[in-house]
């Protein structure tokens, strides 16, 4: 009994470990597409499915859909989901750096996650498709 109970342990911090909730899913490290930005302690998350998370002290968490504006994916147009109207121009400065002039004159970092960062970032990608604006067309 006792091995038993020192096994189940021993998994449940594996999984803790590995960034997944036990008897749950560790997501398959998605991601990997998401561009993650950081401003101090604000974080700036462009997903792969087109959405985007701003969790800023001073804006609060804004979502919303943001759409590239040239090939070379170095600037963007941002949209809030919820209301449609302008939440930032995004452009991307070539030198690990990003501006959004609406959210501020300081620049973005770009932040490199591992694999399980990169996981939990996408999760926020994620639930946005689960916004009852997600479906909607933009205008």
């Amino acid at each position: 009994m006792l091995r038993l109970l020192l096994a189940s342990i021993v998994v449940s911090l594996a999984f803790v470990s590995a960034g997944c909730v036990p008897f749950g899913a560790c997501g398959g490290f998605q991601g990997t597409g998401d561009q993650v930005y950081a401003r101090g302690q604000d974080q700036l998350i462009l997903c792969e499915n087109g959405g985007f998370v701003v969790d800023s002290a001073q804006y609060g968490t804004i979502e919303g859909k943001y759409t590239w504006s040239d090939a070379s994916d170095d600037s963007a147009v941002a949209t809030n989901g919820a209301t449609g109207a302008l939440a930032f121009d995004f452009a991307n400065n070539g030198d690990g750096t990003a501006s959004t002039p609406q959210l501020g004159d300081n620049p973005w970092t770009t932040v490199e996650l591992d694999q399980t960062g990169l996981d939990h970032a996408d999760t926020a990608c994620q639930t946005l498709e689960t916004r009852s604006w997600w479906n909607t067309p933009s205008t």
